[in-house]
This record gives C-alpha cells, sequence and structure tokens, in this order.
C-alpha cells in the first residue's frame, strides 16, 4: 500500500506540469521544505507564504496547490536579492485539486501572460515569480483569483525530462509539424516534429512542452501541455513502473520543491487507491488576447469567477 501510495500521490501532482512534488527524505520525517539562497540575508523559510495568512486545511480528503514550471538549473539554489526578487520568470502556472476520496484531479491553468495586478500595477503574471519569488506569486494568485491557496509545487523542467527516462518514454499523438530552431548562443535548440503518434524520450518531451508556434499561441501551448501531461500520468500508473520508483523519487529530490507538509501527504495514505488516473479535469483561464505593445491574456472576470467556482468553489474567499 505505501508503495501505491506514492507512487500514485507523486503521479497525481505532477499531472500539471510535468513533475512530482515528492522527496524521499520528506518520508523520514524531515522538516525541510524549499532552500532558497539569498546572498545577503541567508535561507527563506517558505512555511509562511504569505503575512498575514493563515494556512489551513478546509478538506483533509483533499490537497489544493499551485504548480509552477521553472527553468533554473538547480531548484535548491534559487538566489533571491534583497527584496526577494528571483529574476526568474514562471513558465507554467496550474490551479490543482486532488481528492483522495472520490478520486478527482482537478487542475486550471493560468497563461503566463495573463494581465493582473501586481504590486500596484498591471502585468503579466509569469513576471511575479521574478520579482518576488514564490512569496509575490503566492500572493499575485490569492488576490487576483480570490481563491485560498496555501501551498505550492515548484518544479525544474530537468524533471521532465528525468522522468520520461526514468518510466522508458512517453507516447502522444503530434496533431500537426512542429519545427522551430534557435541558434541564441548558449541556449542552442532545435525542434523538429512530424505529426502522428510517436514515443518522445525526456529531451524531445521538453522540446514538445515548449513548442510556442501554434495559431492561438499560449493557449494552444497550455492545452498541448495538458494533453502531454495527462497521457503522462496514464502512462507512469502502469502497473510495470511501480518498480521504476526508486529512479522517480531520485527526480524529485534533484528537481522538486514545495511547502506542502508531511502530515498532508500521509493523510492520503488511505485513500490514495481510489485515485482515479481517467477522471481528471483541465481546463484554462478564460479570456482573450489584448496587443498593448506586448502580447496579454485578457482574463474574463465573470468566465473567471464561474470556473474557479466549479473546479474550486469551496476554497473561494469572501
Amino acid at each position: 500500500m505505501k508503495s501505491k501510495f506514492l507512487l500514485s500521490f507523486l503521479i497525481a501532482l505532477l499531472v500539471f506540469s510535468s513533475a512530482y512534488l515528492w522527496v524521499w527524505n520528506k518520508l523520514e520525517g524531515t522538516t525541510s521544505t524549499v532552500q532558497i539562497i539569498e546572498e545577503e540575508h541567508g535561507i527563506e523559510q517558505v512555511e509562511n507564504i504569505e503575512e498575514g495568512n493563515k494556512i489551513e486545511r478546509l478538506n483533509v480528503d483533499e490537497v489544493f496547490f499551485l504548480l509552477v514550471g521553472v527553468d533554473t538549473g538547480d531548484i535548491n539554489k534559487i538566489k533571491v536579492d534583497k527584496h526577494g526578487a528571483t529574476n526568474i520568470r514562471s513558465d507554467t502556472m496550474i490551479l490543482c485539486k486532488v481528492n483522495f476520496k472520490d478520486g478527482s484531479i482537478r487542475m486550471m491553468s493560468l497563461p503566463r501572460d495573463s494581465r493582473v495586478p501586481i504590486n500596484g500595477s498591471l502585468d503579466k503574471l509569469t513576471h511575479a515569480h521574478s520579482y518576488g519569488g514564490m512569496k509575490l506569486l503566492m500572493k499575485t494568485v490569492r488576490d487576483f483569483t480570490k481563491l485560498d491557496v496555501d501551498y505550492y509545487v515548484r518544479v525544474d523542467y530537468r524533471a521532465v525530462e528525468n522522468l520520461v527516462d526514468a518510466i522508458g518514454g512517453v507516447t502522444v499523438d503530434i496533431p500537426t509539424k512542429m519545427y522551430k530552431i534557435d541558434t541564441t548562443k548558449g541556449m542552442e535548440y532545435l525542434i523538429d516534429f512530424k505529426p502522428g503518434v510517436q514515443k518522445l524520450d525526456g529531451k524531445n518531451s521538453v522540446l514538445f512542452l515548449r513548442y510556442r508556434s501554434y495559431t492561438d499561441g499560449d493557449i494552444d501551448r497550455v492545452k498541448m501541455q495538458q494533453y502531454f501531461l495527462t497521457e503522462m500520468i496514464k502512462q507512469t500508473l502502469e502497473p510495470k513502473n511501480i518498480l521504476k520508483l526508486p529512479k522517480i523519487l531520485d527526480v524529485y529530490s534533484k528537481y522538486v520543491d514545495t511547502n506542502l507538509p508531511t502530515n498532508i501527504i500521509y493523510a492520503g495514505v488511505g485513500l490514495a487507491g481510489k485515485l482515479d488516473k481517467e477522471n481528471i479535469e483541465t481546463t484554462t483561464l478564460p479570456g482573450e488576447f489584448l496587443d498593448l505593445e506586448t502580447s496579454y491574456w485578457k482574463v474574463y472576470d465573470k468566465g473567471a469567477k464561474e470556473v474557479y467556482q466549479e473546479y474550486f468553489g469551496e476554497y473561494l474567499m469572501d
């Protein structure tokens, strides 16, 4: 049961950006979460992610958190200045709810270009992490969604590459030709996929997730990320991959950090067997493109409130 729980729980959380949240030493009862290296001010502790916010769990049968994807090189050594700035934008942001009682998984993607208030000015959501790390990003998401989200899981994209390789690849059906070349020194890459069913290794999975040249830009990209991650979960949950658990756990320890306390994870042990890989619902923050010298995603306030209510209604704040 313990192995089944670990695999099921980690995969369920990974659904959203291609990584998992678990580190083996959490099973041993250690209390460390993220360790952000601040050059002048030591280690930032993230348990109190927002001043004045009381962290409490509303439903013991589920966990509600923000999944954040970044490209850092080392998730455990993100440098910040005295103001908390990381200068690293968050590339993927998804609100996630995993319920162990009914086996459901719900996730809503927040487009990185969403035009939202950050420190009193309208800006792109992706900039919040750059300006103030997880504290500012969490505050920004709470303020504009009015959702009581207390926890986060932050992952480096290298988690995707290493996880896919650990399970032997992910099979996907690519809907259209994808081609993109970048010759920027030190950042060179080539994306060249033909349409059709194919198995992607870790490196090609990352390229697939990063591809941007869709008709509807970031919105289509979000949909393809959701498709890939759903397939990844289904394939990772195959019984043959239980034997690969040690490799998977090693990926978490290197490329994932979270402020989820150990007791929340243990609380789901008895319910993990009900997680249903077919009971996954995904959506995207409603809106439309807005061109103001640069491209934004204009959020439909009414439509967004309806989705918040449908997916995460019990977490709406007054």
